[in-house]
């Protein structure tokens, strides 16, 4: 139901604008780069996250004190009377100092042709001196609308460039048009995180997300992890230390996706959807394969896969 949210709000809603916050022109190379956005369906997430996969920037959600409603009409009426009355929904606080950052890659869906109001909250109580914004929303296939020149109103001395737009349905496949955006506006993708994996003669490349868990494994690597396969599906393997997280997981997986059970300390390397595509243990993402997947699906029952940092490759 949520997926057609930002539809139906494009065709029914209004915008209003608050106050606007001041800045400076930066360089998008300079500095340690945050990675901001506000989600409700969950396509803005999906494509922040593959953003993070690409650049190595930090994530940083915006969410309000009080959720939506779960029942969609409710929505719609909500955001309507905020934005008829310019009502700005209180926010969470943010889990970034923006003052560590010189780069911030501003995401959002959009909402009757241009920014959802709790990101208009975001932009009126935030002042983005000094910074580089490089906005990138999700819609249904209205387009970016106003949104790029009204994130320019709130922000009038800040660098603002080009925005990256994409249908919501496609967030789950968004890294290589994010790619060819930053490529476009100059910014290199970083191979900070880039990693390769070495199973026989096959040799897969990947890149792990920005996060704890996430920074923890690649802090062990290299490491060869003896994989079983599983059910057409997956190969998998235990570790011989647990990494600690506290972090939930999800019973479900992408095709590509480099997972931490913390239930049986094992990784796993998912490749194919199968008839049993929900789990019965919770994962955790770390990262994604970036290359083809079809020779995993040649590959024998039993391997030994060989974790390393591209750097370290000759």
């Amino acid at each position: 139901m949520k997926d057609i949210l930002a539809t139906l709000l494009g065709a029914l809603l209004t915008f209003t604008l608050a106050s606007p916050c001041s800045g400076a022109p930066a360089s998008p190379d300079s500095g340690r780069s945050l990675i901001l956005f506000y989600s409700l369906s969950g396509n803005t997430r999906l494509t922040a996250e593959a953003l993070s996969r690409l650049t190595g920037a930090s994530l940083a959600e915006i969410k309000t004190v009080e959720p939506y409603p779960d029942d969609f009409h409710a929505v719609v009426e909500q955001a309507r009377q905020e934005r008829s009355t310019g009502y700005l929904p209180p926010l969470l606080p943010l889990q970034a100092n923006l003052n560590d950052y010189d780069t911030i890659y501003l995401g959002f869906p959009i909402w009757s042709n241009s920014i959802p109001q709790p990101m208009a909250t975001f932009l009126s109580e935030h002042p983005l001196e000094g910074k580089t914004i490089l906005p990138f929303c999700t819609h249904d296939g209205y387009g970016p609308g106003r949104s790029a020149r009204v994130v320019t109103e709130y922000c009038p001395k800040a660098q603002v460039l080009p925005i990256f737009d994409m249908l919501g349905s496609e967030a789950r496949d968004a890294e290589p048009k994010l790619a060819s955006w930053l490529q476009e506006l100059g910014v290199a993708a970083s191979s900070a995180r880039n990693i390769v994996i070495r199973i026989n003669d096959v040799e897969l490349s990947a890149v792990l997300d920005n996060s704890p868990v996430a920074g923890e494994f690649m802090r062990r690597l290299p490491l060869s992890i003896p994989m079983v396969q599983y059910g057409g599906r997956e190969y998998y393997g235990g570790l011989d230390r647990e990494i600690p997280t506290s972090e939930e997981g999800r019973l479900r997986f992408d095709d590509g996706d480099i997972t931490y059970c913390p239930q049986n300390n094992s990784v796993a390397i998912f490749y194919a959807q199968s008839s049993r595509p929900n789990l019965t243990m919770k994962v955790i993402p770390m990262g994604r394969v970036t290359s083809d997947l079809a020779p995993l699906h040649e590959l024998p029952s039993s391997v030994i896969a060989h974790f390393s940092l591209q750097s370290a490759q000759p």
